[in-house]
């Protein structure tokens, strides 16, 4: 048989700040918060509660402009993907409320792929190889991010480091407000780490028509924005959609952020 639970009434409760939604919580009666493990005021819970990971569609990525002259290199820019430890950014940056992904979708989305996924796991090995034999070892390039997000920056940073690693020589860009708006949309940048909230269905169209919200750097691509148009039509066309994405090297997927739910 099955349950049926009603309520009246859902109360709200009012707080400044994170430190008072979580004493609200073990004190005063509130019984349900959504918090996020990434924010800088995150407040830890030290009560008895249930906890879920909820997923919030909050998708973090690399893309390369399309004037580098460094990631115009088809090898390299495709094989950006295997530099990225996104376990290790997962858990030192996101409290384990976070995951890796290397196809630009949810893991739980019905039609991600975990065979065609698994060709872009974290290889440094790979990506260092491909630097050395393009003859870029010690190149420059420049990482932008957005520095009003300071969990993105310390990111960013993590990721120059892994860049740095495999041979490259990276300068960070950290820019905020309009500075920020007119190097991304004039592409002063090789690769940028960008974060936006993807629909339901996953649509990438932004990202691929010319003249596309998220089509910053020019990776805007008829074929790529063709498949999407399919995928949305047909979702048998993600597949493809996803394999000529990542083929191209048009994104380095990095993550898919959650937020905590805890509950009495």
């Amino acid at each position: 048989p099955r349950m049926l639970i009603t309520a009246n009434t859902i109360a709200l409760k009012e707080a400044i700040d994170n430190t008072q939604i979580r004493d609200n919580f073990e004190f005063y009666g509130l019984s349900l918060v959504s918090a996020d493990p990434g924010s800088d005021k995150y407040a830890d819970y030290r009560c008895d509660y249930e906890l879920w990971n909820c997923e919030n569609a909050i998708f973090l990525y690399l893309a390369c402009s399309a004037d580098s002259e460094i990631f115009s290199n088809d090898k390299l820019r495709i094989a950006l993907t295997h530099a990225i430890d996104r376990e290790y950014l997962t858990e030192e940056f996101y409290r384990g409320y976070a995951q890796a992904v290397t196809l630009p979708a949810s893991p739980n989305f019905p039609y991600y792929n975990q065979n065609l996924a698994a060709r872009y796991t974290f290889d440094s090995e790979k990506f260092a190889t491909v630097v050395s034999d393009q003859g870029l070892v010690g190149a420059e390039v420049t990482l932008l991010v957005n520095s009003g997000d300071s969990l993105r920056v310390r990111v960013a940073r993590a990721i120059g480091n892994m860049l740095t690693q495999c041979g490259l020589t990276v300068k960070m860009s950290e820019l905020s407000g309009n500075n920020y708006t007119y190097a991304i949309q004039t592409r002063q940048f090789d690769l940028y780490l960008g974060q936006t909230v993807l629909s339901p269905n996953m649509d990438l169209s932004a990202f691929f028509h010319t003249y596309g919200a998220l089509s910053f750097g020019g990776i805007n691509e008829v074929t790529a924005y063709s498949l999407c148009l399919e995928s949305l039509a047909n979702y048998g066309n993600y597949y493809s959609l996803y394999k000529h994405v990542m083929e191209k090297g048009l994104l380095c997927p990095v993550l898919m952020r959650s937020y905590a739910v805890f509950a009495t």
